[in-house]
């Protein structure tokens, strides 16, 4: 049997996105986070670590986590931990991975293709990596195919599978499935995209190749628990892949309706009983909703430091003045014909892609309710 442990895209010295957090306090956590992933390497006993891309940026990195990155992987030794860098660290030469001293159990792919051979594991790693930030084309035109004599094959590749649920993301290194499979692969440990994602072989109609998804969110779009994989090949060449907790804060996102509420202590007893099951420390990304009385207004900045007992609070307002807008525009007169313009642009917001479009429409709604809510009250 041989095991690996695959991560990728942890995007360590990043700029953070997820809200105003301490920055050095969240890249402590992404350490943390890579600590933890270096733990189940040793408890799984892997034979080999996989990392597909993106581990730091070249723009802003800095090489006190560079050599962070070079003391946790020779803890791991003789375990070899193959790396294939993607489009955030490019294999350059200003790049900490070619100027640093490496451990000689780490092993990196350049933009040549690249097979690293483990007798002793009856394995072959094979690996490519981004030579620049942009490369449009698939680097799989140039794979020089499998070495004989090995029982296990295994590809580390930072790439975008075409149609594989990454169009969220810049194409780079675009890749098919039927591509993937003609490599003749046990498995491919994918990077790039952020959300995980598991591949079928076209044929064997198996699991073959996946993405883990980061293993510690970097926006919002990134909550919940973030894993690694952790996989086993048997002889006959059967995958067994296990997703694998890594995350050391969670990004929680909830939707909560505060109907009914009149003043700021209201709303709080609401969220307690709403985020009662999040843990302290997390970071929270809270949505009111909900109709609320047309003389009161949520303080989110007064709510935010209510619930200081976490990491981050984001707290966003959507409610609406609770007046009766269908009646406004039936009634007719200026407030009926400025809600009848707002409501068709808010139905063809709806109707498009366009978040930003959608956000404008309901923010317009919202602040004409709230100026008509006081006139009325």
């Amino acid at each position: 049997m041989l095991s690996f442990i695959h991560t990728a895209d942890v995007h360590l010295d990043a700029p953070i996105r997820a809200m105003s957090v301490s920055y050095e306090l969240r890249q402590d956590d992404f350490r943390r986070t890579m600590r933890t992933v270096r733990d189940l390497v040793l408890e799984k006993r892997a034979d080999v670590w996989l990392i597909a891309g993106d581990l730091m940026e070249l723009h802003g990195g800095r090489r006190t986590t560079a050599i962070f990155l070079r003391d946790l992987f020779a803890s791991v030794a003789p375990t070899p931990v193959c790396i294939a860098p993607g489009n955030h660290d490019p294999w350059r030469a200003d790049s900490f991975y070619q100027s640093l001293e490496w451990p000689g159990n780490v092993y990196w792919f350049t933009p040549e293709w690249g097979a690293f051979e483990f007798p002793e594991k009856s394995c072959v790693v094979y690996g490519w990596g981004f030579p620049q930030p942009h490369v449009y084309e698939s680097p799989l035109a140039e794979f020089p195919g499998k070495l004989p004599g090995y029982r296990h094959h295994l590809m580390v590749l930072h790439a975008s599978v075409v149609n594989g649920g990454g169009e969220e993301h810049h194409p780079y290194a675009p890749v098919t499935v039927e591509q993937l499979a003609e490599t003749g692969m046990d498995y491919i440990a994918l990077g790039h995209i952020h959300k995980p994602a598991r591949f079928a072989h076209p044929v064997h109609r198996r699991t073959f190749a996946a993405y883990p998804g980061s293993p510690e969110g970097l926006s919002v779009k990134e909550s919940g628990p973030r894993h690694v994989l952790y996989g086993e090949l048997n002889e006959a060449g059967e995958l067994l892949l296990e997703e694998l907790p890594v995350q050391t804060r969670m990004i929680v996102r909830r939707e909560i309706d505060i109907q009914g509420a009149e003043t700021v202590d209201q709303v709080a007893d609401i969220l307690e009983s709403g985020l009662a099951d999040v843990q302290d420390g997390q970071i929270l990304d809270i949505t009111l909703t909900g109709n609320r009385p047309v003389h009161f207004t949520p303080a989110t900045d007064v709510l935010e430091k209510r619930f200081s007992r976490f990491f981050a609070i984001r707290i966003a307002d959507r409610t609406r003045p609770d007046l009766d807008a269908g009646k406004l525009i039936a009634e007719g007169g200026i407030w009926g014909r400025w809600l009848q313009r707002l409501a068709e642009e808010e139905a063809a917001a709806a109707a498009s892609s366009d978040e930003q479009r959608q956000a404008v429409a309901r923010m317009a709604m919202k602040i004409a309710l709230e100026r008509i809510g006081g006139m009325i009250g």
